[in-house]
Parts: structure tokens; C-alpha cells; sequence
């Protein structure tokens, strides 16, 4: 006789109000593995304790997990980053633009005002710089003027660069078409002319044309002779 068929009227009441999944398992106990009502119904709460005690185990790691991966997501935040759903970016840094007076985020203009204010800040440079290079060396050509501010502005020595950009102004007046000169020795007059004539030479070296002026003063400037008659320039040699 099967271990079913040997169950009691209270042992099949009380089977009937188990979950199909229970009964289910009980019968698996019961028949496959011959055991009795009671042996099966004790295999069946160990089973569903082992199970809920893997469930509690597994939702501890989940939420552990989650607890570390808001404090991720929180560094990440904190220190700039954006976060994608397939990538984690840096976040650009914001920039801004002045505009009567006042910074104003570029991310929070629309694109055709920022570029009209873009220009209009452009133009306003543009004019400080032209202001700049007329008051400063008002004997240089206005835009080779400019050049040359712009390019000693990213070297070295600005200072010393400016004061012998403004002596050569005063020295050559009117004639910066006019490429140096020396006496009859071969030797230059001044340390002006000495620099003219560096530069002039390394605009042939280099094909350059008259326009290319400030890039051959900038070049020459930077290499160990030009320093040497810079320096000479300052002293008003």
C-alpha cells in the first residue's frame, strides 16, 4: 500500500489546505521516495526554510550591493560625472560668457543668441586688442601689430619681449617696410637693425611672406641670439 493511500482522514484535511506547490512536494516524498505523511511534511518545511533562508541570504547581498552602488553613484556624481545608461562621461566643464556685465552659462543659451553674443564678444576683443596695438606700437602696421601682441603674450619674458617691441616702434617710425641697414664695415648701427635683419633673413630661410612679419619677429625672438639683441634693444644700444 502506497504511503497515501495510509494517510488519515486528519493528515488528508490537513494536506488539502497546503499550497500546490507543498502538496506537490509531498506527493514527489511521499511516492517517489516512500515516506511516511509525517517524514515527508518534516522534508517539506526543511526544504522551505532552506529555500527562505537563501532568499533572506541573497536579498542581505542585494542590498548590500545597492547600498554600494549609491555611494558610487554618489562619488560619481559629486566629483563631475555624468552617468549614462551604457557609459559613465566626465562632465564638461561649464563655460560662460560675460554679457552687460554679467556671466552667463552658455549651456543655458539658445544656440542662435549664444552665437550672436559670441561675436559680439569676439568683435569686443577684436577692438580692445586693435585699441591695445595702436597706443602701444603705433608705428607698426595696426594687424602686424596685433600679431605681434597676441604672440609674445604666449612666451616667455612678456615683459622684457614688450619693452623691446616698444623701442623698436619708436626707433623705426614709419619704416617697417625698410629691412635693416649697416655701415660700410658690415656692422649694424643699432641693435634695431641687427633684429631686422635676423628676421629678414629667417623670412627667407623660411619663404615667408610680409604679412608673416610678427610669426619670423616671434621666431626669432625665442633663439639665443635674438634674446642677446633684445636685450640690446632695452638698453637702447
Amino acid at each position: 500500500m502506497s504511503e497515501i493511500a495510509k494517510m488519515t482522514d486528519g493528515q488528508k484535511e490537513e494536506m488539502d489546505k497546503m499550497s500546490d506547490d507543498m502538496k506537490s512536494k509531498m506527493k514527489m516524498y511521499m511516492e517517489e521516495k516512500g515516506m511516511s505523511y509525517d517524514k515527508a511534511k518534516a522534508m517539506c518545511e526543511s526544504d522551505m526554510k532552506k529555500a527562505d533562508d537563501e532568499s533572506a541570504d541573497l536579498q542581505a547581498e542585494l542590498d548590500l550591493l545597492k547600498a554600494e552602488n549609491e555611494r558610487l553613484r554618489k562619488a560619481l556624481i559629486e566629483n563631475e560625472f555624468v552617468i549614462k545608461a551604457d557609459t559613465i562621461e566626465k562632465k564638461a566643464p561649464e563655460e560662460f560668457i560675460e554679457y552687460g556685465g554679467e556671466q552667463i552659462n552658455k549651456a543655458d543659451v539658445p544656440a542662435p543668441i549664444l552665437k550672436a553674443l559670441e561675436e559680439a564678444e569676439i568683435e569686443k576683443a577684436d577692438a580692445a586688442l586693435t585699441k591695445r596695438a595702436e597706443s602701444e606700437l603705433p608705428h607698426f602696421k595696426t594687424e602686424v601689430a596685433k600679431s605681434l601682441l597676441v604672440a609674445v603674450e604666449k612666451m616667455d619674458e612678456v615683459d622684457m619681449l614688450m619693452e623691446a617691441l616698444q623701442a623698436a616702434d619708436k626707433a623705426f617710425a614709419d619704416k617697417m617696410e625698410e629691412f635693416g641697414k649697416s655701415d660700410v664695415d658690415g656692422e649694424f648701427a643699432t641693435a634695431n637693425d641687427k633684429m631686422e635683419s635676423l628676421v629678414k633673413a629667417h623670412m627667407e630661410a623660411n619663404n615667408l611672406k610680409k604679412s608673416d612679419y610678427a610669426q619670423a619677429y616671434a621666431a626669432v625672438a625665442k633663439t639665443d641670439e635674438g634674446r642677446e639683441v633684445l636685450k640690446a634693444i632695452r638698453k637702447g644700444e
